[in-house]
């Protein structure tokens, strides 16, 4: 069977695990000699998209008035005719809506990728999130989502798959990474000489925890810990703004700082004494965890979501109840207190576990797989 003409319809492509999903299903359907098209409002990552011979399609998706958007579907089908799309995906419940409409005017089938549980607290929001679950196919990124789906809609058995996203370990190698790239990194984020690095990337459109996390480190009441909350693109968001509040409170400054997004992450990762990732519940999955281990970071992460299932506790990284500074902080303290020994013992099995369980190589195998038998029905049907 021949590789299908994939068109994914994201809500950003500047940067996070989302933006990078959705690249690395673009560069698998290319390979297998399939072609790749994303829809999207641009972001940085755009110009490593059409490196991988993908094709970018301007999406003015919340640029417009309500019937800019309601017009979109009509637009898009227009605009691919001459594409001849076999499978179209929505990596977000803004963008499920425009899938399916775009997929029943093109007659063909479409696949609803969860990358978090359904959180939304607003109506519009948990109408949006419900129209997902109507996809001919369901992929959740990790089992605490696919947990969550299939308690809110039983009815997803038959369609629901789950598939981590996986990592490209030719990149997340520690032994790859030379010493200029850390000198001149440390350098551009400012990190203080002969201070321990806790990096927390994430992005600021709204509250993944971070706040736990200042209190937490206020708590730890260390002066040689510095603490960088990566992922700042463009002009300060709301949240961003209430995070510096929350630090100027805690009496952080200096301490605590918020950095940009960051492209060279694997010497990010090299840099930190300890990687987290906070959220709990609502965390989808954590690309972060997953990589700094690769690197040998030891990691830590508020539990009961989908990060905490790619740590192993007490072997890998620790885990802290969701919502709880003291343990959060007590976590941050013991993984700041590994000898040498017990660091190198941790990276050797934080390297093992994650490369036997999130390779890219394996991920985009199940994917076009599925992509795959999607368009054979689209095709049959």
């Amino acid at each position: 069977m021949s590789a299908p003409t994939l068109l994914q319809i994201v809500p950003t492509l500047a940067g996070g695990g989302l933006a990078r999903a959705t690249l690395d299903a673009a560069q698998a359907v290319v390979a297998a000699g399939g072609s790749a098209l994303v829809a999207s409002p641009g972001g940085a990552l755009v110009p490593d998209l059409l490196r991988l011979r993908a094709t970018h399609i301007e999406l003015p998706l919340g640029r417009q008035r309500l019937w800019g958007r309601l017009t979109l579907p009509a637009k898009l089908a227009s605009s691919l005719r001459d594409a001849r799309v076999d499978v179209v995906q929505a990596r977000s419940p803004a963008t499920g809506w425009i899938a399916r409409a775009l997929a029943r005017r093109l007659e063909i089938k479409w696949i609803a990728t969860l990358h978090r549980p359904f959180i939304a607290a607003d109506l519009m929001g948990r109408f949006l999130e419900r129209r997902q679950v109507r996809a001919d196919a369901v992929i959740a990124v990790s089992d605490h989502v696919a947990r969550d789906a299939l308690q809110r809609f039983p009815t997803l058995t038959d369609r629901l798959e789950t598939i981590p996203p996986g990592i490209n370990f030719d990149r997340f190698d520690p032994a790859i990474v030379r010493a200029d790239r850390l000198i001149r990194l440390a350098g551009e984020l400012r990190v203080p000489d002969g201070s321990h690095l806790v990096l927390c990337p994430a992005r600021f459109g709204e509250d993944n925890g971070q706040k736990i996390l200042i209190e937490a480190l206020k708590r730890l009441g260390r002066d040689d810990v510095f603490c960088l909350l990566l992922g700042s693109v463009g002009p300060p968001t709301p949240f961003e703004r209430e995070l510096e509040r929350a630090i100027e409170a805690a009496e952080l400054h200096g301490r605590i700082q918020i950095g940009p997004y960051v492209d060279d992450m694997p010497a990010a990762y090299m840099l930190a004494d300890v990687v987290v990732a906070t959220g709990g519940s609502r965390q989808g999955f954590s690309r972060t965890l997953v990589e700094a281990q690769a690197m040998g970071r030891p990691v830590v992460a508020e539990d009961g979501g989908g990060a905490a299932e790619t740590v192993r506790p007490g072997v890998t990284g620790w885990l802290a109840p969701a919502g709880d500074a003291s343990a959060l902080a007590e976590a941050l303290r013991s993984a700041l207190s590994l000898s040498t020994e017990r660091r190198a013992e941790l990276a050797r099995a934080a390297q093992e576990h994650v490369r036997g369980r999130y390779s890219l190589a394996q991920s985009n195998s199940r994917l076009l797989q599925l992509y795959e038998r999607l368009s054979a029905g689209s095709k049959a049907s």
